[in-house]
């Protein structure tokens, strides 16, 4: 007799991050593919973090920390890329962080690329704002820049 494990799948939740997140609904607005952030409560396959990329769908699957800690990890790891998801309103509301959390990783910002200068200004008008949202005048000033940045790689090939 075969016997079959009951197997538990809970649904989870993806947060749309990257620049989809804050230009999806730009007119004109294209990506070459879209990021979702997937908090896990006790991964089993990984410690803090994985990615997997597949045909233009990003998914980064962190393990569910407090605010805290993943400020702290963001920090621990110097990489300026990990940065944006916490820009995103979602990412913060899922998270419970306030901007006082996110000011410790203003440093790094110095450190993004060209393409991802972006944040830099989402990043300022979050702080300047003392919230998450930004209007639709900040979104349009980081969105140029954006796209600026790409026209600037496009006549580089």
């Amino acid at each position: 007799m075969i016997q079959i494990k009951s197997i538990k799948i809970k649904r989870m939740k993806k947060i749309l991050v990257g620049s989809n997140a804050f230009f999806k609904d730009v007119k004109d607005f294209k990506s070459k593919d879209k990021d979702y952030l997937v908090f896990i409560d006790n991964p089993e396959d990984f410690k803090i973090r994985k990615e997997i990329c597949l045909r233009g769908i990003d998914m980064f699957y962190y393990k569910r920390l407090s605010a805290f800690e993943m400020i702290n990890y963001t920090l621990e790891t110097n990489d300026p890329l990990l940065i944006g998801k916490f820009l995103v309103p979602e990412v913060a509301e899922e998270l419970k962080l306030s901007v006082t959390d996110i000011l410790p990783l203003e440093p790094m910002l110095s450190k993004l690329d060209e393409q991802h200068q972006y944040q830099v200004i989402i990043f300022n008008h979050i702080k300047n704002n003392n919230s998450f949202i930004l209007t639709e005048e900040q979104l349009e000033e980081a969105y140029q820049f954006y796209i600026s940045t790409r026209k600037d790689k496009e006549k580089a090939k």
